[in-house]
């Protein structure tokens, strides 16, 4: 019989006393153990089950992973901005200053782009001011310090010019310090007529308007006669005629051996200056080039896409400063070759000429000017003393003289 059988005859009082007396038994001793059982949980709590152990290690496992997880990001965060502080630093500044000019860039073993640029560009358009080296100072973000350093002296003194380029903007702290010459330095500025005469012819023939800085020649005579004994300067000499290249080069060498003069940069016709009509108006640019050497350059260019782009080159293994390129200089094929190079680099350099004010198709048109007509010569600057300006003015070849001091 089942023992619940046996619970259910005890409770309808259907057992014999025998029976009854050892179910009442088994009744008591399993309320004693009921008791106990309760009271020993009372006294163990939660603590003495086995649930909480592992509740405990669970949550130092999600701890750990927690800990892990924030470690993780603190090295990713770190590395970002370490990554962000190079990127900053290193990199950002060069990728700015690609979009903007460059002054520092090196242009060979020797020199830099500011000092190659500025070197065809004082030769074509500042004469007696030629500068062939610059020192440049990055600071990033397209921005330079500049040195401009003065090569070589005619009187005594060293000018240094200093300055600025901040995003492809030229600041000189000088302002004057690269200004080209006044436009109408020469006389045959905007005069019309057929300039296969002389400009004397011109004026007086025709009741022309002198336009010169200098004024008229009766005006630039007397401002000779006050130039002080013992200073020298950069005089701009008028030709009275224009002349073919070769035929001007006898002629300043013939003179040059009883006048004193240096450092000749002569002004040749850039545009529409060689027509025959009597209404057309010569157009002066106030271009030219070296046509007398004065100090040696150690740059680097494509010397075949520019042959003869500047001369006394010092950077090969024989210098050319030889008495063949001395005789070479008398040429006009070759200075037409020299001139143009200049011309034709220039208009490549859009940055520099930008930052300049210049543009680009200038050089360009005169280029292909002076290849289809050669090179004709309106005027000619040189330093001198004022005794030597004097004599200059007194030649018959020469019309007038504007004199600037020297800086």
């Amino acid at each position: 019989m089942k023992y619940s059988e046996l619970l259910t005859l005890y409770k309808d009082e259907k057992l014999d006393n025998a029976t009854k007396k050892q179910v009442e038994a088994d009744i008591e001793r399993h309320e004693a153990i009921s008791e106990y059982l309760f009271e020993q949980e009372e006294e163990t709590g939660i603590e003495a089950l086995e649930f909480p152990k592992v509740n405990n290690d669970f949550d130092q496992m999600v701890n750990r992973a927690i800990r892990r997880v924030f470690i993780k990001i603190g090295i990713c965060i770190i590395a970002i901005t370490l990554g962000i502080v190079i990127f900053l630093i290193f990199f950002l500044p060069e990728i700015v200053d690609s979009f903007y000019y460059n002054p520092e860039k090196s242009t060979g073993e020797h020199g830099n782009q500011l000092g190659l640029d500025l070197a065809v560009y004082t030769e074509l358009c500042i004469p007696a001011n030629n500068r062939k080296s610059a020192y440049v100072t990055g600071r990033g973000y397209g921005n330079y310090d500049i040195i401009i350093p003065q090569d070589i002296s005619y009187n005594d003194f060293f000018i240094n010019f200093a300055g600025k380029i901040e995003k492809g903007t030229l600041l000189m702290y000088d302002a004057d310090a690269l200004n080209p010459p006044v436009q109408n330095a020469f006389a045959w500025f905007q005069m019309e007529g057929n300039i296969s005469d002389s400009l004397s012819d011109l004026i007086d023939r025709n009741k022309k308007i002198n336009y010169c800085a200098a004024g008229d020649v009766n005006s630039a005579a007397k401002k000779l006669i006050e130039l002080n004994e013992s200073e020298k300067y950069t005089a701009y000499v008028t030709l009275d005629k224009i002349m073919p290249y070769e035929k001007f080069m006898k002629y300043l060498n013939r003179i040059s051996e009883k006048i004193s003069f240096e450092n000749v940069w002569c002004a040749v016709c850039t545009k529409n200056g060689i027509k025959s009509s009597d209404t057309e108006r010569f157009c002066i640019e106030n271009l030219g080039f070296n046509c007398a050497l004065t100090s040696s350059h150690n740059l680097d260019w494509d010397r075949e896409k520019y042959p003869y782009m500047l001369l006394w080159d010092g950077t090969s293994d024989k210098a050319t400063f030889t008495e063949q390129l001395i005789e070479d200089m008398q040429k006009e094929e070759f200075m037409k070759t020299h001139f143009t190079s200049l011309l034709r680099y220039m208009a490549e350099q859009k940055q520099f000429l930008k930052m300049m004010g210049r543009q680009p198709q200038q050089y360009s048109d005169a280029a292909d000017y002076v290849e289809k007509n050669g090179l004709m010569v309106y005027g000619f600057v040189c330093i001198a003393g004022k005794d030597s300006i004097l004599k200059l003015q007194k030649e018959n070849k020469v019309y007038e003289i504007y004199t600037q001091a020297m800086r």
